[in-house]
């Protein structure tokens, strides 16, 4: 089962879980990430619940400007014991149809070039590699 995400602690507390077996990359707590979630109208955030336990996540971030009027994948974050059983390929179709039903159709996704089987997942779902050249740089304020 596949919710969208409620906005309550208890479905965060889910989503850390997630992300401490996965990622281990969210740097704040519960209330601020409920706080973001939130208030960003533009940000759509799912968990993959398997025997009422939480095994995924997935984000998606809408967007709209002058080149482009789209979503991107944000994260799909697995725990370890649930991986290579489908699951990232369930979360992608499921945002490519949520995408679709929201009147867009051009989906992205941004993979880290180490990441090796996400990068495996996302082309059997028959994304192209956008071949442009773009550069990712970030800078923190």
């Amino acid at each position: 089962m596949i919710k969208l995400f409620d906005n309550s602690k208890e479905m965060m507390e889910d989503v850390m879980f997630i992300d401490s077996k996965s990622f281990k990359d969210i740097d704040c707590g519960i209330e601020v990430l409920c706080d973001r979630i939130k208030n960003n109208p533009q940000y759509e955030l799912f968990v993959k619940y398997e025997n009422d336990l939480p095994v995924a996540y997935l984000g998606i971030l809408y967007v709209a400007n002058l080149h482009y009027d789209g979503a991107w994948i944000d994260l799909i974050g697995v725990i370890e014991e649930a991986r290579n059983k489908g699951i990232g390929s369930e979360l992608v179709e499921f945002a490519e149809k949520r995408v679709k039903e929201k009147g867009k159709n051009i989906i992205t996704g941004l993979i880290k070039k180490e990441n090796i089987s996400s990068i495996s997942m996302i082309k059997h779902s028959n994304f192209k590699y956008d071949k442009t050249g773009f550069l990712l740089f970030i800078k923190e304020l």
